[in-house]
């Protein structure tokens, strides 16, 4: 269904002057035998604020059979999802792997989620505390929406 209303995301990203950039990385699989077909493809993307001379920067990984160009709703998606996350934890490891069905015993999981805090840390950086609880409300809406 098409909406004639404009994206929140997009909305939020122009009336706050964000912008991003993507260029395209090679990355060595780590499977040299996999086949071609599940290869991913790798974006370094960097969003900027005016009123912020620091960047975010996040690589991006998306299946490389997706041909649809990167756009902000998409950096501001993932990035408010990853946020609103530990925000809803309260930066707690033992809730957000709860959210995430995960073991906090795990490595990995415990890796990702300080991964997720700094990025949460940064996106608030650039954008102010209140611009910061804006997109995170959004990205709630949108789940209620669903």
């Amino acid at each position: 269904m098409v909406s004639d209303q404009p994206d929140a995301f997009c909305e939020f990203a122009r009336s706050r002057g964000l912008e991003f950039s993507a260029a395209d990385i090679n990355a060595a699989p780590r499977d040299v035998t996999a086949s071609a077909n599940e290869l991913e493809c790798h974006r370094l993307v960097s969003l900027s604020c005016r009123t912020s001379d620091r960047p975010i920067q996040l690589v991006f990984t998306t299946d490389q059979l997706d041909t649809r160009p990167l756009s902000i709703r998409d950096v501001l998606w993932w990035l408010s999802s990853d946020s609103w996350a530990v925000e809803r934890a309260r930066r707690d490891l033992t809730r957000w792997a709860e959210l995430y069905h995960q073991s906090t015993d795990s490595v990995g999981a415990r890796r990702l989620f300080q991964v997720h805090v700094r990025q949460a840390d940064a996106l608030r950086d650039l954008l102010g505390e209140a611009d910061y609880r804006v997109l995170l409300s959004l990205y709630q809406a949108e789940l209620t929406a669903r």
